[in-house]
């Protein structure tokens, strides 16, 4: 963009063989589309048909097909059927689960839907944002979205809002000169206007320097595309871990069931045997899992947007976050303020007729966006406008009584250059200009000072002691603000030069306070490996203060300024940045280089963003997490959303994740256990047994209706090695055999009935089930025993066949030991 910014407008008008008068010809936008491509933005997520098949399609998926073949074409249409139906289950989720992918970036196709004024051959024509070329002249006024990036060939008091593409706040007067020096970043960047961009204020015109993917923004959601191929890992694990569960199941299936086939010359168990490998509905299980967990996140104000992140969060051992809303609290304090050459506490304040107190809490009340309802203690607007509106309340002073005297006329923004804010206000006589800043922008504007309610004409000595007063207040760590104004005989209009020969009033100094629990959470972070990093707004004085009081630095050396950043060569910069644990105001665009040195070098990094312009910084990070007011484009490039309490949230579902990942080792456990045990005990009792036979419906209602409920305890529950289940399958089918291999009759209920206790019994014993806490595992416990009993009575009844008092007094004992045995076990595998 350099050749662009220090060029003049007529000489980009030339490298670009346009005409600023009539534009380009129909047969040269055709030239151009083929030769550069048009105007549309690619948009993320988007699949084409065989990717949409490639992630459907597993080793999983594979094997179940097999399965259900098979079942069908040996005729057990029921086995066959049931297993279709789970089949069927299991692709619906995944096809909600990949629709929601692709529904969170369906939004950014507006991008592309919008409309732009051109001029070509030489009319002014209104066209789809698409179809504009490289070297169309584009038209612009007030509230227009630009269309593509644009070099400015005219403008009239030009003033752009860029946060879609930098992510401040501020507005930005722009202008269509050259720039002289070198261009470091897009903010510096003056004479340009970047696609998606919104005028403000002014006219103007503008030639197209590059579109669609080209611009600034489409290469910003490329990026969003590249960084969501690497995050989506959680599913692809999860199959691997079901393919590998089921080959292992199948294979133990197939092998006991031609050892069965060779004693008895019967098929039955072989189909039986298959079906159990399919029957217990895993995925359905772990994804109701997955939606308990996001539900309970969120009443915690997390929103689990990319379920990957559960896995992705482990891997950090980097994290980027803001001061605000993680070191601090959300909340801005006024503390201090220096006024007539003394630093009064802020409670000793009043409103008054002394002039020089009165004119500086006006000017902080009728300079200020923010609402403030102090009844309800609710607000709404920047923190350090809402503490001015809460500090007046306080003093018994309410915003709309002094706006009711002083009605505003306008309002001159704040940008990242001049770094205040005015606004115009009418007063009694004439108008007066109430402004805030920071102090150095403030004071540089300063002809005079008023020190009790006498104006007079600013001294050096007064701005030297301004600014050490300045600096002091930073060093406790307070954020500062100046406040001046200007008088008016009449009503200034927008173009004059306002915010000069203003009158000093005075120094306000804001307290932001630590988090409350800021050691233990930072103390947490690093225990588990991660090393925490900061970006301020603060500055970098205040920075060191605040690193220090949090214990993220013990050297001033640890804390830079964005503005020293600059300027460094690539070695200094890695040097510089690898040291660094608080970075203070950093554009976002070097905030994402930042990020991405520390990527570059294979560190896993996770990143908090809130405005677009932290964007890249997201979408490069391996967990990209969103945060307060982000916008929607911010979420959706997200893996995890958190309205407050950042650091905590984070910490939480690391926490969460790792109860996941040894619930899905324990689940796996458990459910392999029980599976393995079923087919073993299946096939040695139907060699042992002639006569016994099991029908399809006890499988089907102790895998379905009495497994899932337990499976959701293990799931909540602590990791288990996979060799512990071996000594269980060896328990479980022993006592199965025992039990049914001089039985009659009844083989259905005792089979329900035995493994239903083997796998409450395991539960109770290896879950950390509270009996006297009303948790969920103790309902899923009741549900899991209420569904045995239910399926128990109904098998007795339907079959009509009734048990000794012998056949009773054994199958009731080898219960009651199987329990005292997992009782055993556990103790000896402690």
């Amino acid at each position: 963009m350099n050749i662009y910014c220090n060029n003049t407008w007529k000489a980009v008008v030339g490298m670009l063989k346009t005409n600023e008068f009539t534009g380009l010809s129909e047969l040269e936008c055709e030239e151009r589309r083929k030769e550069y491509g048009g105007n549309k933005v690619f948009v993320p997520y988007k699949k084409n048909a065989f990717k949409i098949v490639k992630d459907f399609f597993s080793v999983h998926m594979f094997l179940s097909i097999l399965v259900i073949i098979f079942l069908m074409y040996v005729k057990e249409y029921i086995l066959g059927g049931v297993t279709l139906l789970l089949f069927i289950l299991t692709m619906v989720l995944k096809a909600v689960y990949s629709r929601n992918i692709v529904n969170r970036a369906k939004f950014m196709e507006k991008l592309n839907d919008t409309t732009a004024r051109v001029l070509r051959n030489g009319v002014e024509k209104i066209i789809k944002s698409e179809e504009i070329v490289k070297g169309d002249i584009v038209l612009f006024s007030k509230d227009s979205l630009i269309p593509a990036d644009l070099r400015i060939i005219r403008a009239e008091d030009l003033k752009v809002d860029e946060k879609n593409i930098t992510g401040e706040k501020f507005f930005k007067d722009k202008f269509d000169s050259k720039i002289d020096s070198a261009v470091y970043s897009v903010e510096e960047m003056k004479n340009m206007l970047f696609k998606g961009s919104v005028i403000k204020s002014g006219q103007g015109a503008g030639v197209v320097v590059e579109t669609g993917n080209s611009t600034h923004l489409g290469k910003t959601l490329i990026l969003m595309t590249s960084a969501d191929n690497n995050k989506h890992t959680l599913g692809r694990k999860l199959e691997k871990k079901l393919s590998g569960f089921m080959s292992i199941s199948l294979i133990i299936a197939i092998i006991f069931s031609l050892i069965n086939i060779y004693f008895t010359k019967s098929y039955t168990s072989l189909y039986l045997s298959v079906f159990l490998t399919q029957v217990v509905p895993i995925t359905i299980i772990i994804f109701g899992f997955i939606r308990f967990l996001k539900r309970e996140l969120k009443k915690s104000g997390i929103n689990l947007i990319n379920i990957s992140a559960l896995d992705l969060i482990r891997e950090v051992n980097i994290l980027f976050m803001d001061k605000i809303g993680s070191v601090t609290k959300e909340e801005m304090i006024v503390d201090k303020i220096y006024i007539n050459n003394k630093i009064h506490s802020a409670k000793e304040v009043v409103f008054s007729k002394e002039v020089t107190t009165r004119r500086l809490l006006e000017g902080i009340l009728l300079c200020n966006n923010a609402e403030y309802y102090g009844e309800d203690e609710k607000a709404k607007g920047d923190l350090i406008d809402v503490a001015y509106l809460k500090f007046a309340y306080e003093k018994g002073i309410k915003k709309f009584e002094i706006e009711e005297l002083n009605r505003r006329i306008f309002e001159i923004p704040m940008d990242s250059d001049k770094k205040m804010i005015t606004t115009i206000n009418k007063a009694k006589k004439g108008c007066r200009a109430n402004c805030k800043g920071s102090v150095e922008a403030v004071l540089s504007r300063c002809n005079y000072i008023m020190i009790d309610g006498l104006q007079r004409e600013i001294t050096n000595e007064d701005i030297s002691r301004l600014k050490a007063i300045d600096y002091n207040l930073s060093l406790e760590g307070y954020i500062t603000q100046a406040v001046a104004y200007r008088n008016f005989s009449y009503i200034p209009t927008v173009g004059e030069n306002i915010e000069n020969n203003l009158v000093f009033t005075g120094i306000i100094a804001l307290n932001n306070p630590l988090s409350d629990e800021l050691d233990e959470e930072i103390e947490a972070i690093k225990s588990r490996g991660i090393i925490p990093i900061v970006f301020t707004d603060d500055n970098k004085i205040t920075a060191t203060t605040v690193g220090r009081k949090s214990k993220l630095v013990s050297s001033n050396s640890r804390v830079i300024a964005g503005v020293e950043l600059q300027s460094l060569e690539k070695e200094e910069l890695i040097e510089t940045v690898s040291k660094t644990r608080v970075f203070s105001r950093v554009s976002p665009e070097l905030r994402a280089r930042i990020v991405g040195l520390f990527v570059k070098d294979n560190y896993k990094v996770a990143s908090f963003g809130e405005s677009l312009g932290d964007l890249p910084s997201i979408c490069i990070s391996k967990l990209g997490i969103s945060k307060g007011n982000a916008a929607k484009i911010i979420k959706n490039a997200s893996d995890i959303f958190m309205e407050n309490n950042f650091l905590k949230g984070f910490l939480s579902v690391f926490d969460i994740s790792e109860k996941f990942r040894d619930g899905i080792n324990k689940f796996r456990s458990f459910i392999l256990g029980i599976i393995i045990a079923q087919i073993i005990s299946l096939n040695m009792v139907s060699i042992f047994n002639g006569d016994f036979t099991l029908g399809y419906a006890p499988i089907i209602i102790f895998n379905i209706l009495v497994l899932s409920p337990l499976s959701f305890i293990a799931l909540s529950s602590s990791r288990e090695k996979i060799s512990k289940i071996f000594p269980r399958i060896i328990l479980y089918v022993t006592f199965t055999i025992g039990a049914l291999y001089d039985l009659k009759n009844g083989y259905d209920a005792v089979w329900v009935l035995l493994f239903g206790v083997y796998a409450i019994g395991y539960c109770i014993v290896n879950c950390h089930i509270d009996i006297k806490n009303k948790s969920l595992k103790v309902v899923f416990l009741l549900l899991a025993i209420l569904f045995l009993g239910i399926g128990v009575a109904a098998l007795i009844s339907i079959s009509g066949n009734a048990f000794s008092n012998s056949e009773l007094i054994k199958i009731g004992g080898i219960a009651v030991g199987s329990f005292v045995l997992e009782l055993m076990l556990k103790k000896w595998q402690e």
